[in-house]
């Protein structure tokens, strides 16, 4: 009979969990070059966010019962990949695989569940993992049943939804290390303590790490004005358009950004910034930061490119520029968000 719980090592990683796990800093909790399985009865389903829970109560081979706690993908991640959630009940009996603490906690960061049906359900990377699934048949995946008139009829310039493309690099993440960092830089990154940190507190993230996110954003007018609503964290960044905008004395979590059109690119300027962390790997930023930030769409408004440009002397050495992209899917949107706090 298999064990209940398998480590195996791996040689590579698993391309879609590496990235939802940086997204939210997860690489601190989770050691990623491992895999084991746990198999249990569902005792309790949560899909929030910014990641889901799943509880197992799990016996060993002596039939001693141990209370398991499966992180998974959030609820945002899996409506904007069109997973369904309703799949994993409270009384299944499932097998989930994933990656084990790195403290030897009865905790996983689950990727892949093998359901009671004998499919399996992947949380939304589309790779299987279970052999024994039925011929590698992954459930749970639909076409989201809304009508995108409209939104195609409302999308007017970059005012429209945005959302991401997980599995292409040059998408997700826009954070990957390699910065310029002067000595100040290097310190701090050393200094930083992955296992206490308030990025895992909800709505902790600032300009620029919250344009890390992997789940919609849209841009709509407000007055002359525009406003950048993000479904993460329900972060809202008001852009100022009028030349005569002056920002206040006090710095705050988003900034002060002003705004103005290159032809049919926004460019946007941002400082009075007091965010603390540059990225999720422990990069700090000052409150003499400033951003660049420049969205260009391409000529049907089928993707919106995103270039940063940051400049802070206390943490780097020089200027620097990071790059993304956005895509529209028209049958997405911003919903509420409901963060539930990290353990």
């Amino acid at each position: 009979m298999r064990g209940i719980i398998r480590l195996l090592a791996l040689a590579i990683l698993i391309s879609n969990a590496f990235y939802v796990s940086a997204h939210h800093s997860t690489v601190a909790i989770y050691d990623a070059s491992k895999r084991i399985e746990v198999t249990g009865t569902v005792t309790s389903v949560s899909w929030r966010n910014p990641h889901g829970r799943i509880v197992l109560d799990v016996k060993d081979d002596e039939g001693k019962v141990m209370e398991w706690e499966a992180e998974v993908a959030s609820i945002s991640v899996l409506r904007n990949r069109g997973v369904r959630s309703d799949l994993i009940n409270v009384g299944d009996v499932i097998t989930i695989a994933g990656q084990p603490s790195r403290r030897n906690l009865p905790i996983i960061f689950g990727t892949n569940a093998l359901l009671p049906s004998g499919y399996e359900f992947d949380f939304g990377s589309r790779t299987a993992y279970f052999p024994e699934g039925k011929n590698g048949n992954i459930v749970g995946y639909e076409t989201p049943d809304v009508d995108v008139s409209n939104a195609i009829a409302a999308a007017d310039g970059i005012f429209r939804v945005w959302s991401t493309i997980m599995s292409d690099p040059a998408a997700f993440p826009i954070f990957k290390g390699g910065y310029p960092f002067n000595e100040a830089g290097q310190q701090a990154l050393a200094a930083w303590d992955p296992n206490s940190n308030s990025l895992f507190q909800c709505g902790n993230k600032g300009t620029p790490l919250i344009m890390i996110t992997p789940i919609p954003m849209d841009f709509v007018h407000q007055g002359e004005d525009i406003l950048m609503r993000m479904e993460e964290y329900d972060a809202r960044r008001l852009i100022h358009m009028s030349a005569d905008a002056r920002a206040p004395k006090k710095h705050t979590l988003f900034g002060f950004s002003r705004g103005h059109w290159e032809n049919d690119t926004l460019v946007v300027t941002t400082d009075h910034i007091a965010a603390g962390y540059f990225d999720h790997m422990g990069a700090k930023q000052s409150d003499q930061i400033s951003i660049v930030e420049r969205f260009i769409p391409n000529s049907d408004y089928t993707r919106l490119d995103y270039e940063m440009t940051v400049t802070d002397p206390v943490y780097f050495s020089e200027p620097f520029t990071l790059k993304r992209y956005f895509v529209w899917y028209p049958e997405m949107s911003v919903h509420d968000y409901e963060c539930l706090e990290r353990y």
